[in-house]
């Protein structure tokens, strides 16, 4: 199968080699007849001017006057009488001619005043063309040989074609000009489709100059190139965002897996010794069932804070703001906290603050920042309220300048910490709340020395007072 630039050289450079045949034979055709009728019409001048040129002569002066005329203008002149009979000829003697009453030339003239015709003469072995004019009661004929007439339109005729090949010519330089800007676009536009099919969209293809319908075509192209780029970057980005809550789920599922598994295992295995042990001493047996009491209560907290860090992750959850005293909250989560560490000590160092705020929220902030540094410290805890921030302070092993960062990002845990039974939501739903408050967690922080949680409460405060508060 041939290639659109292909097939279209092949039919124009067929469509010029007939153009330029048939244009030289109907060429050939008209130029004879063009020819035939100029000269027509001139004999039919010259056959007038000589009329009146033999009608002042004498009879006798008339066979010298048309050899004359033969001469100067290669025209053969016959004066013929109204019988028929020939009268004076220029390139012979009229003695012994035939009758001529029945030439097609000389019948029309004594019929209608002219005659023409074209044919052979046998006298002169020669085409020739014929006019003829009744002029009285005699015929003056004209005759001029068609070989000189061909010469001229041979001549003519080949000129004709020298300047319809120019043409022709020009229009097949301008076919192939064509032909190969054909082949250019159709190339321009398979690559594009080539780079359509191998995803590379952003690639910018030559311009298409050869004609409108391919224009479009790579325009439309160019559409499609940007409709599948955008697919691609959404898909992309969908994909992203699949493979993002697939490692999501991974996270939590792991986490809950690793978390869950050392105070499941101690339930099973405090149940299992008192299930296998026939006579259990009555303090063991309880010591045994508050260990499964203890480890229950974590696994409780670790859903109710997975729950929750699930509703924050879904946009669920809105704060429910009222007002309230911030130190009563205070002295609430201490003395919570101290019932779960009772040889622990928390200092308050608050001065009187309302608040327009989540309680419920800022109660679990206070918790969950409080217990980490109870956990990760020995010494004194300090919460510090002031009118327009809150700290926790410990002085416990701190957090390393690599890890703060990331130390708030979901089940995030640092290594060295992992043995606390957490699943790295804490802090994470302590910062989704301050910002539910317009506020953030700040942390201070180095190894060794301590650290500082704080965050500002000047969005949420409504009055201050002072005064201070130690215990």
């Amino acid at each position: 199968m041939l290639r659109l630039h292909q097939l279209f050289f092949r039919q124009t450079a067929l469509l010029f080699l007939l153009v330029f045949l048939i244009g030289a034979a109907l060429g050939y055709v008209l130029l004879r007849q063009m020819e035939i009728g100029t000269h027509e019409t001139m004999l039919r001048h010259t056959l007038l001017v000589l009329e009146k040129d033999l009608q002042a002569l004498p009879p006798d002066a008339f066979a010298r006057r048309i050899r004359q005329i033969r001469r100067e203008t290669g025209i053969r002149v016959t004066v013929i009488g109204s019988d028929g009979r020939v009268l004076f000829e220029s390139d012979r003697s009229p003695t012994g001619m035939e009758n001529h009453a029945e030439r097609p030339e000389v019948h029309r003239a004594v019929a209608s005043g002219w005659g023409v015709s074209v044919r052979h003469s046998h006298t002169l072995d020669q085409d020739l063309l014929y006019v003829a004019h009744r002029s009285g009661k005699r015929i003056l004929r004209l005759a001029y040989s068609l070989a000189e007439i061909r010469s001229q339109l041979l001549n003519l005729w080949l000129k004709a074609l020298l300047f319809l090949g120019a043409v022709l010519g020009i229009l097949f330089g301008l076919s192939l000009r064509m032909h190969r800007s054909i082949d250019r676009d159709v190339e321009t536009i398979r690559m594009s489709l080539d780079r359509l099919l191998r995803k590379e969209f952003d690639r910018n293809s030559p311009p298409v100059r050869c004609c409108l319908e391919f224009s479009e075509i790579a325009d439309l192209i160019r559409k499609v190139s940007k409709k599948l780029a955008k697919r691609e970057r959404q898909k992309a980005k969908y994909t992203r965002k699949l493979k993002t809550l697939t490692q999501r789920q991974s996270d939590i599922i792991s986490a809950i897996s690793h978390e869950f598994k050392n105070p499941v295992a101690a339930i099973m295995g405090y149940a299992q010794s008192i299930r296998e042990t026939d006579e259990i001493a009555p303090h063991i047996e309880q010591r045994f069932l508050e260990k499964i009491h203890a480890n229950a209560e974590k696994i409780s907290l670790m859903i109710d804070r997975l729950a929750l860090a699930i509703k924050l992750e879904n946009r669920s959850f809105s704060p429910r703001k009222s007002l309230f005293d911030l130190e009563t909250v205070v002295r609430s989560v201490r003395e919570t906290l101290l019932q779960k560490y009772p040889d622990r000590t928390i200092r308050l160092e608050c001065v009187p603050v309302t608040l327009e705020a989540d309680r419920d929220m800022i109660e679990h902030v206070l918790i969950n920042l409080t217990e980490n540094a109870l956990k990760y410290s020995e010494d004194t805890v300090t919460i510090r309220c002031m009118p327009d921030r809150l700290e926790v302070i410990d002085a416990g092993i701190g957090i390393d300048a690599e890890d703060l960062e990331k130390i708030t990002k979901r089940f995030y845990r640092v290594e060295r910490l992992s043995w606390n039974n957490s699943i790295g939501v804490g802090l994470y739903i302590v910062k989704y709340i301050l910002k539910l408050h317009d506020t953030e967690l700040e942390i201070q922080s180095r190894s060794g020395e301590g650290s500082v949680f704080g965050f500002s409460l000047k969005t949420m405060r409504i009055g201050e007072g002072r005064g201070d508060a130690n215990a």
